[in-house]
C-alpha cells in the first residue's frame, strides 16, 4: 500500500536560534514519505539566509512572506502551497517527537473519517529543559480543570469544554476545503477555532494522551502571559463563535454555561494581572453570577491575593 505524502508546514519570524531544533526533529521521524515547509513570516535576523547556507537543512523547502502577517497567514499559505495529503503543523520554537508522524498517519489510516489528530505536549523552557517535572500541558490542564482527557476521538461538546494543545495539529488537507483555513483575526486561538470548525463540520477529533511534541514556553510568544487579555477575548470569540455554528451545542446547558464561565473567569483574572482592575472585578462577578460553582476557583487564589487584585477596582 502507497504510503500517504506528509507535508510538515513550519511558520517561523524571527527564530534562527530555534529553527533547527525543530528542523532536526523532522528529520528524525520515523516515517519516511515526509514534505517539509518553512514558510518565514518577513524575520529579520536572517533565518532564511541561514537555512540557504546549511547542507542539512536543503530538505526543507523555503517560502518567503513578502512581509509579516502573523502565524496564521503563514500556516494558510503553506496549506495552499502543500502536495501532501496530510498536513502537520509545528511551529519554529516547538518540536515532534521521532514517533509523532507515524502515530498520525496510523490514525487515518484505522479511521478514514478522521478530520483532525491531536496529541499532548511535554512544556520546555527557551534553553530545552523540561518545565513542571516532566507533567504535560494536559496533564497539568486537567488537574486546573478537574477535567481528566484520555486517548481517543473527542466530540464537539468535549471539545467546547476542553481544548488540545496546537504542536502536531495533523489535518488532511482536503478537510480545509470543507470548514476554511486558519483565522487570523482570532490568533492566538485561531488553533481551538479551527478545531471547534472541524468537530462542528462532523469529522472525527481524535486525541492521543501521549506528549507527541515539545512545547517552548518563552517571554517572545504571542500566546505568553503577556498579552493574556488579548488570549482570554480570542477564547471568548472562539466559544461564543462555536455555538452560533452549532447551536444544538445547547442542549447540554449546564456544562457549557459552566465552559463560559470558566472563560469569563479566565479573563477576569488576566485583567486584574494587567492593571485592569475595574473591567477586571466586574468580568469577575459576571462569571460567578453565570455560574456560582466559579466561587472554589476563585478561593483558591487565596484571600491575601484577590483583595491585591482588586485593590482600587
Amino acid at each position: 500500500m502507497q504510503l500517504p505524502l506528509v507535508t510538515v508546514i513550519i511558520p517561523t519570524f524571527n527564530r534562527r536560534q530555534w529553527i533547527s531544533i525543530c528542523l532536526d526533529s523532522i528529520k528524525s521521524q520515523t516515517y519516511p514519505h515526509v514534505e517539509t515547509l518553512v514558510i518565514d513570516d518577513g524575520s529579520t535576523d536572517g533565518t532564511v539566509e541561514w537555512l540557504k547556507s546549511q547542507p542539512e537543512y536543503f530538505f526543507a523547502r523555503v517560502h518567503e512572506q513578502p512581509k509579516n502577517g502573523g502565524a496564521s497567514v503563514a500556516r494558510n499559505d503553506g496549506i495552499r502551497l502543500a502536495q501532501g495529503e496530510l498536513i502537520v503543523f509545528i511551529d519554529s520554537d516547538d518540536a515532534l517527537l521521532p514517533n509523532h508522524i507515524e502515530t498520525a498517519v496510523n490514525v487515518f489510516r484505522d479511521y478514514p473519517d478522521t478530520g483532525l489528530f491531536c496529541c499532548d505536549s511535554t512544556i520546555i523552557d527557551s534553553e530545552g529543559a523540561i518545565l513542571f517535572g516532566g507533567r504535560t500541558w494536559h496533564q497539568l490542564q486537567s488537574e486546573q480543570r478537574n477535567h481528566p482527557v484520555q486517548t481517543g476521538f473527542r466530540s464537539l461538546g468535549n471539545i467546547f469544554e476542553f481544548s488540545h494543545i496546537f504542536p502536531g495539529f495533523t489535518l488532511p488537507k482536503a478537510v480545509f476545503e470543507k470548514v476554511g483555513y486558519f483565522d487570523q483575526s482570532i490568533f492566538p486561538m485561531d488553533d481551538y477555532d479551527l478545531m471547534l470548525r472541524v468537530a462542528g463540520a462532523g469529522y472525527g477529533v481524535y486525541y492521543c494522551n501521549e506528549p507527541l511534541a515539545l512545547r517552548r514556553e518563552h517571554t517572545g510568544q504571542c500566546s505568553g502571559v503577556a498579552n493574556s487579555v488579548d488570549t482570554c477575548q480570542k477564547q471568548m470569540r472562539a466559544l461564543h463563535a462555536a455555538l452560533k455554528r452549532n447551536p444544538e451545542l445547547w442542549n447540554a446547558s449546564a456544562p457549557i454555561k459552566r465552559r463560559l464561565a470558566s472563560a469569563k473567569l479566565e479573563l477576569a483574572l488576566s485583567r486584574m494581572n494587567a492593571g485592569e482592575r475595574a473591567a477586571g472585578f466586574g468580568t469577575l462577578l459576571q462569571a460567578v453570577a453565570a455560574d456560582p460553582s466559579q466561587l472554589i476557583r476563585v478561593a483558591h487564589l487565596g484571600r491575601g491575593r484577590l483583595r491585591r487584585m482588586v485593590a482600587s477596582a
